[in-house]
């Protein structure tokens, strides 16, 4: 599942550079033949604000699991028949709601480009758990149930994380954009949860997860402009994992944790402000006309 979204996620970013490549049949050359492309987050040089921002972020994060239960039986024999003994095991995976705050700033392209229209990072605190229940049942040689155990356990992990993407923006008009970015977080763990509860066994094929992860991830999300002529955005976005690179799981960005493995989904809200620009200094120069002719079309809407 994990390889067919990062495929869908890389034809996502290719059709986008494909519409930027298309160029239609004028006189006068132009940066993008889509004008809805030609424009940025923010037209930073003609206004107000400049092209870097503060940005808070928060929302709530998910934990997907696999639905049915793992299933196992071991068999213990004794010198008599009447010792021999069948313990049935079904472990069961719960999903939990956590939740993330994160301090950030946004960094505008200097000028329009093909794909990346700008640049975000932050630093945050997220908090992501889980649960897993273990039932136990034990037979003897009859196949007769001689004991049964139940065990619930629950986890919260704490992580203190620094992330950085790059965006893509596709708008809609001057209110409304589509956003899609690619970036990487890396995530050190400063609370750790319950590494144990009644009926637990550990497997030992499936170590826990370390304090350190280093994720690639994709978000995609809807922009919203309340004033297309102040520098503040609302971005609602939804952000999956796509590849754990430590640690090294075969890439999967799975947690492991007790006896099963949990998947992140984090919904999240960014609020932007771009900074004011400094009224005592001089405007950027406009390098050349087509930059002007931009801005004046933009300025024009």
């Amino acid at each position: 599942m994990i390889r067919y979204i990062f495929i869908i996620i890389c034809l996502t970013f290719i059709s986008s550079y494909s519409i930027g490549q298309y160029k239609p049949k004028t006189k006068k050359k132009q940066f993008y033949g889509n004008p809805r492309l030609s424009e940025p987050l923010f037209r930073w040089v003609t206004g107000d604000y400049s092209k870097h921002g503060l940005q808070v972020a928060f929302g709530p994060n998910y934990t997907l699991t696999r639905i049915p239960s793992k299933d196992y039986t071991f068999q213990f024999k004794g010198n008599d028949p009447t010792d021999e003994q069948n313990i049935h095991t079904s472990v069961t995976t719960k999903s939990k709601l956590g939740g993330f705050v994160e301090l950030g700033m946004v960094h505008i392209t200097k000028r329009p480009r093909k794909i990346i229209h700008y640049y975000d990072w932050g630093i945050g605190y997220k908090m992501i758990g889980g649960g897993e229940i273990t039932q136990t049942d034990i037979y003897n040689y009859r196949d007769s149930l001689v004991s049964s155990t139940k065990g619930v356990g629950d986890f919260y992990n704490g992580y203190v994380y620094g992330r950085f993407a790059a965006h893509n923006v596709f708008q809609f008009n001057r209110y409304n954009f589509l956003d899609n970015s690619l970036g990487f977080n890396f995530d050190y763990m400063v609370q750790q949860g319950k590494t144990s509860y009644p009926s637990f066994v550990a497997n030992p094929s499936q170590p826990f997860q370390g304090k350190m992860m280093f994720q690639l991830n994709y978000a995609f999300g809807f922009g919203i402009k309340p004033d297309p002529k102040k520098g503040f955005f609302i971005i609602p976005s939804v952000e999956v994992p796509i590849l754990g690179a430590y640690e090294w799981r075969g890439g999967t960005p799975q947690i492991h944790w007790f006896n099963s493995k949990y998947y992140p989904i984090t919904a999240k809200v960014r609020l932007v402000w771009l900074f004011k620009k400094d009224p005592n200094r001089c405007p950027p120069v406009e390098n050349n006309e087509d930059d002007k002719q931009r801005a004046r079309e933009y300025e024009s809407k």
